[in-house]
């Protein structure tokens, strides 16, 4: 990748941000070898698969990968991780980083810098990253997916409780529903906790729809975000930057389905807000000069 400044669509891209955009191509890269030796299916999603199908690349005020793949091929990945991903490569998820409570993987680039606002404070790594989202197949009948959802959402505001920032002293019952999750953590560990979570939204009962989602990501995709099966049944292969990454055949419904009119850009701030990045330097130093009130949260 071209790593000087550059004006796409009247947008500035910096230096920096192309390094750390390297970064992320980088960590694409390794992920789609890795699939591709063992046959698994994933292809770009959201704001990279928009960017792929109508800028060739990145959309020009993205900060960030996303790539989505089936429950079967994720968990086939997750098994291989150990010994395809060896440092700088880090597969992230609540069984490889305690105090990790996202439902999705993401896989990180250790020795950088990617510190989103919500995350100062949190123990868990916080490298430069690419986001795998994992979609599961589901129910004919949503109402047997309902129950679940109550269950899986309980045990998600107990990992973010445990996980997230300080004790908020801002009222009585939601300190004490933050400790009483933090007491819950300790005496069960995050991992079995984590894993709960996960198989409410992996093993769902009853006869399968041809529709597929991503609850464990957030439960509102359920009912705003969906992937039919026949969208997924056949994968091209699209530019992207200085690669050629897979899409779904069923491209345009699933980017209609999301955005509407996708092929006019409308500039809109990404999902993960004012991220801290630093392609160079690890975040725990990073995390040390805030602390230390050397690098102002506030201009980020």
């Amino acid at each position: 990748m071209n790593l000087n400044e550059e004006v796409r669509n009247g947008y500035l891209i910096t230096a920096e941000t192309k390094k750390v955009w390297a970064v992320q191509i980088d960590l694409l890269k390794h992920l789609l070898d890795v699939c591709q030796r063992h046959k698994l299916k994933i292809w770009a999603d959201g704001g990279t698969l928009l960017g792929t199908v109508r800028e060739h690349g990145y959309i020009p005020w993205d900060d960030d990968i996303d790539m989505f793949i089936l429950r079967e091929d994720y968990e086939k990945l997750r098994e291989l991780a150990p010994t395809e991903f060896k440092s700088p490569y880090f597969f992230q998820t609540g069984y490889t980083d305690k105090m990790y409570p996202r439902g999705h993987a993401q896989l990180r680039y250790q020795g950088t810098t990617a510190i989103l606002p919500g995350d100062l404070g949190c123990k868990f790594d916080q490298s430069i990253f690419i986001d795998i989202f994992v979609y599961d197949t589901l129910p004919k009948d949503i109402s047997v997916f309902t129950d679940r959802m109550v269950k899986a959402e309980v045990l998600r505001k107990v990992m973010n409780w445990g996980a997230f920032g300080k004790l908020s002293l801002r009222t009585p019952k939601e300190t004490c529903m933050r400790l009483a999750a933090r007491a819950i953590l300790r005496l069960l560990g995050f991992k079995r906790v984590y894993s709960k979570f996960e198989k409410l939204y992996a093993d769902i009962p009853g006869e399968k729809s041809d529709v597929t989602s991503c609850p464990a990501f957030s439960a509102s995709q359920v009912f705003r975000i969906h992937r039919r099966l026949d969208w997924l049944k056949e994968t091209i292969l699209m530019p992207f930057e200085d690669l050629e990454i897979p899409v779904p055949n069923g491209y345009d419904e699933i980017l209609t389905d999301q955005y509407g009119d996708y092929m006019t850009p409308v500039k809109a701030p990404t999902m993960h807000g004012s991220v801290i990045f630093d392609a160079d330097r690890p975040y725990k130093e990073i995390l040390k000069e805030i602390k230390a009130g050397k690098i102002s949260t506030e201009k980020n």
